[in-house]
């Protein structure tokens, strides 16, 4: 072989190593791929059974505050091998519980509840996801959209930190009667700030969804005046209602056009940076009360429609929700709020959408609240799944089901044993 045909055949030799090299890659990428996709749809498929994990106060996790990255890692394990155990496939995760974040983020300062010092010991929602994912358990990133503080030591303007949005602009807070500081949602400001937060884990996080629970405008709090007559203390948002509320003659009207306008840009943010996450809401069970008004549940308790402003069947029949998922947190034999009527109630609303119907439930009612409540559960998600519209429960009341409490992990297993999650 001549020196031009040895230079020729090593020229062809490393081209043709050079394309099978990046050939052979494209095929683990391409397999690499279809592997995440058939995990993430492995992950969608099925009906829900999943868990709230809550924050705020640290309820569940982290179980105090000022914890090293070591425990908060052990402390999330735990999580998810439970989750797992019990045959449960979601994890909704308060990584939001009052303007504040249990993750990096650029607009939200570190969450009190995680860490007192202002930094961030343990990014917990990265390590959550990715925990979860390797069991085959989605995540769902649950914000309180509106909550500025939770009252007490933590309500004081003061406590906020250096740079939050509140203190940037005092003008988008309202203090409530209740000691909380609250976004103002009549402020078109306000709105785009939780799309912008919610973008931002969507952006920088693999969750499955994003979801909202049922605080907007603060529940009704009844004040004593000086005469000793008593009254619902009223929301002060009279000026923002002056600057943008032409065209309203009810602030009631108003004010639930506001978070309908918040859950759509929410929408719409959300299917832009995600088609496939979803977005969902878990309202307060009783939308409106029906005696005397057909549009209502047959129901006599707080409405959400007209105490707190959230006109949830708004959103189903707007189609700018994934899921709605009331929390039924009573029995049947509730006469103010009976369980099986709200659940038929709920199925019947989202009949013919496109919006899933998933069932909260109370699990933290076998502690105390119920007496000898062994079988409701297996008894609400028995009744639930015959409704054409259901697709999955929900269960509130992580600690119960860690300690088993009045046999309501072991039920739960026992519903969920033969759709076991893999967790290999």
């Amino acid at each position: 072989m001549s020196k031009m045909d040895r230079k020729t055949f090593v020229a062809v030799t490393s081209v043709c190593a050079a394309f099978v090299l990046v050939f052979a890659l494209a095929i683990v990428l391409v397999l690499f791929t279809l592997d995440k996709d058939s995990e993430e749809e492995k992950r969608m498929q099925g009906d829900v059974a999943g868990v709230w994990i809550a924050s705020v106060a640290n309820i569940d996790f982290p179980s105090s505050t000022n914890l090293d990255a070591e425990t908060l890692r052990g402390e999330i394990d735990s999580i998810v091998e439970k989750t797992a155990e019990l045959g449960l496939n979601t994890i909704y995760f308060q990584v939001r519980p009052c303007a504040d974040a249990l993750y990096e983020s650029k607009i939200f300062p570190v969450s009190a509840f995680l860490s007192r010092s202002g930094e961030l010991p343990l990014d917990t929602l990265k390590y959550m996801v990715e925990t979860a994912h390797k069991a085959g358990i989605a995540v769902h990133a649950w914000l309180n959209p509106l909550r500025v503080t939770t009252g007490g030591s933590l309500s004081n303007r003061d406590t906020l930190t250096e740079g939050h949005p509140a203190l940037v602009h005092p003008e988008w807070v309202v203090e409530y009667a209740d000691g909380k500081l609250y976004f103002d949602c009549g402020v078109p400001a306000v709105r785009e700030l939780i799309a912008s937060g919610v973008q931002e884990i969507i952006e920088n996080y693999d969750v499955d969804g994003i979801v909202f629970d049922d605080y907007f405008y603060p529940y009704p709090k009844t004040v004593t005046g000086e005469d000793g007559t008593s009254s619902i203390a009223a929301f002060a948002d009279e000026a923002t209602f002056s600057q943008y509320g032409e065209g309203y003659e009810d602030m009631g009207d108003w004010r639930r056009d506001n978070v309908n306008s918040m859950i759509k840009l929410v929408y719409d943010t959300v299917k832009k940076a995600d088609e496939e996450c979803l977005f969902g809401v878990a309202p307060f069970g009783i939308w409106k009360n029906g005696y005397g008004d057909e549009s209502g549940s047959e129901t006599r308790g707080a409405q959400s429609y007209s105490d707190i402003y959230c006109d949830t069947l708004a959103w189903v029949r707007g189609g700018y929700i994934d899921y709605v998922a009331p929390q039924i947190y009573w029995r049947t034999v509730d006469s103010a709020a009976p369980y099986d009527i709200l659940c038929d109630w709920w199925a019947q609303q989202v009949e013919g959408t496109d919006v899933r119907l998933l069932i909260c439930h109370a699990a933290y009612r076998y502690e105390s609240d119920w007496e000898n409540p062994q079988g409701i559960m297996t008894e609400q998600v028995a009744y639930a799944k015959e409704k054409a519209a259901y697709s999955g429960s929900v269960f509130y009341g992580y600690d119960e089901l860690r300690q088993n409490t009045n046999g309501i992990a072991d039920e739960i297993r026992e519903m969920y044993a033969s759709e076991s999650v893999d967790t290999e």
